[in-house]
């Protein structure tokens, strides 16, 4: 599932048991986001379900025994380990509670762990807590008559106290130090249980711990660009309404790895927040079910794409500021599914972010507007140096005697930190320096399968036409002038500025300052080799003499290119173009 949970390292099932079983020997393979720590009989069926049954409704791993622990003088491992573990504690204080000596040594462990303790005062005041001594007679607290019932204790030859003066003495400690705390009273909610366990429910998911989303093993140069997106996230928040940005970019730039550096810096600002990883490749009604889960934690069945947009707008509402990411973008009738029925509905300060490969998708509707579109580019040659060679030798720098083999690396690569962690992957380990000239040669050639599967991506996304043009330039046209190409595809009847036009859109063709077209040398060795896979038309950009020898294969070449000291004579039919 793409969707973004904060679930726990492992899938908490149903009620724990409290007691020691074979499965439950290893409590290092348990890990709870949250301890309900309580008295069974003042609040197990009822309040402290409750909580556990919400808690667990989010993905939240919890940890609530299911029978009254056997009186002994050893906490469980399971117990041990659930509290360790867990980084939120929440203190159930009822009337009975200070009754029990397990209560009293988990608060204790609690304490000791240095997490998080939420006390929910049920049924009992915070100064019950701190006025624990005494106990002998009417006027005193339940807290302090317990105590002291527990303080006359006797073990089974009744001859010394069960508990001695510095357990007792650390119980009164842990009550009065939690007392202190804020936490909720029963009594602010005139007895109203539902609205005690919503308010509870949104502490915990305040403070329980985020795993954040894996984002780059070398995060080389995203410092840089996530203050820029940022900025650009900021100059666009307008009042009243969701902010919607997106980040555009050629495949492999790092669009999807900004989005996570982004969505983890940033959601501990919104109360609800989903991140929806590789929309292009996903059914859409499924999209919109991982919606509703993340913002409304609840399991909303949609059988179409149509009755998800209305569940959308039915189920969401504006109470909670929302964060989502929408991944990999790359039709507009994802847009329409996912975006525009929430666009009005969720809570105003809310930000949308999208990334995609191609901007056409997102500007033909007006609600995504140029200022909103990032733009992001590659590396810059010191970046890309150090991400390469992080890969490549495990440090910053080249080892000594391999710098120039390195920078004729990162030529061909071009700031692409796709084809930068390929190819410093590729060469990890290896200090044979005829080895690296070798793979370099070879890659001039023929790219990695990491990096051509991606790039090919947009490549498949493009329409007749646009394949065609995008293969002139991959093969022709590149450093020619634009204009120049655009004629020469309108005579061969194709929407020559249009079609550029959607290649520039894409991220894979660029015009330079002296109208020239320009291309990734990736993508330039991509569209080579499906020119060269294409039988017809047929493009010549590397002449051999066995070629020329046969003239009858040039009988469906669209244009033969040839060096400026070669002389040819040769008529070549069905050609689109004249020379």
């Amino acid at each position: 599932m793409a969707n973004v949970n904060l679930t726990p390292a492992r899938d908490a099932t149903s009620f724990a048991s409290s007691s020691t079983s074979p499965s439950h020997a290893n409590t290092n393979s348990y890990v709870y986001d949250v301890f309900i720590n309580h008295r069974g009989p003042d609040v197990k069926k009822g309040l402290a379900s409750h909580l556990y049954h919400r808690l667990k409704a989010y993905g939240l791993g919890v940890f609530l025994d299911q029978q009254e622990l056997e009186r002994g003088e050893n906490m469980t491992p399971q117990i041990e380990g659930a509290i360790r573990t867990a980084s939120i504690h929440i203190a159930i204080f009822s009337p009975t509670y200070a009754e029990s000596s397990w209560c009293l040594k988990e608060l204790v462990m609690m304490l000791e762990s240095g997490s998080t303790i939420i006390p929910v005062f049920y049924h009992v005041r915070p100064c019950e807590l701190r006025w624990t001594r005494g106990g002998n007679g009417d006027g005193d607290g339940v807290y302090a008559r317990a105590l002291c019932t527990l303080e006359k204790k006797r073990t089974f030859d009744q001859e010394k106290p069960r508990h001695d003066s510095n357990t007792i003495e650390k119980w009164r400690n842990a009550l009065s130090n939690v007392a202190e705390r804020s936490g909720f009273e029963l009594t602010a909610y005139n007895g109203d249980e539902g609205q005690l366990v919503d308010d509870v429910v949104q502490q915990v998911l305040k403070k329980v711990r985020k795993p954040p989303l894996d984002v780059a093993k070398f995060p080389t140069g995203l410092v840089e660009k996530s203050k820029d997106l940022k900025m650009t996230v900021s100059l666009q928040r307008k009042s009243g309404k969701p902010t919607i940005v997106a980040i555009v970019g050629l495949g492999g730039i790092g669009k999807t790895t900004l989005a996570k550096e982004f969505f983890n810096s940033e959601r501990s600002n919104y109360t609800r927040f989903c991140f929806l990883f590789d929309v292009r490749s996903k059914s859409l009604h499924s999209l919109q079910s991982s919606i509703l889960h993340d913002l409304i934690q609840n399991n909303v069945q949609i059988n179409g794409v149509d009755e998800g947009k209305e569940k959308l707008k039915m189920h969401l509402s504006s109470s909670h500021k929302a964060l989502i990411v929408l991944d990999d973008v790359d039709q507009s009738d994802q847009l329409d599914a996912l975006l525009f029925p929430i666009k009005d509905v969720i809570h105003p300060d809310s930000l949308i972010l999208i990334t995609s490969r191609n901007k056409d998708v997102l500007t033909t509707n007006s609600e995504i507007v140029e200022s909103s579109i990032y733009t992001l580019k590659g590396l810059n040659q010191e970046q890309s140096r150090e991400l390469f060679c992080r890969y490549a030798f495990g440090q910053p720098l080249p080892v000594v005697g391999f710098n120039k083999v390195v920078e004729r690396f990162l030529d061909v690569c071009q700031g692409l930190p796709l084809s930068l962690k390929v190819l410093g992957a590729l060469l990890h380990g290896k200090d044979d320096l005829k080895y690296w000239n070798q793979q370099l040669q070879k890659t001039s050639k023929v790219l990695p399968s990491d990096i051509q599967r991606t790039l090919q991506i947009s490549y498949d996304a493009l329409d007749e036409d646009e394949r065609q043009i995008f293969l002139d330039i991959a093969c022709f046209f590149i450093g020619e002038d634009r204009d120049t190409a655009i004629k020469i595809w309108e005579e061969s009847e194709w929407s020559g500025e249009l079609g550029l036009w959607k290649l520039e859109n894409r991220c894979l063709v660029e015009v330079d300052r002296e109208n020239s077209l320009r291309m990734h040398d990736h993508i330039r060795d991509l569209g080579r080799y499906m020119a060269g896979i294409s039988k017809n038309p047929c493009r010549l950009w590397r002449l051999t003499e066995n070629l020329l020898h046969n003239v009858s294969e040039l009988s469906h070449v669209r244009i033969l290119k040839l060096p400026t000291d070669f002389q040819i004579t040769v008529v070549l039919s069905k050609l689109s173009v004249k020379f």
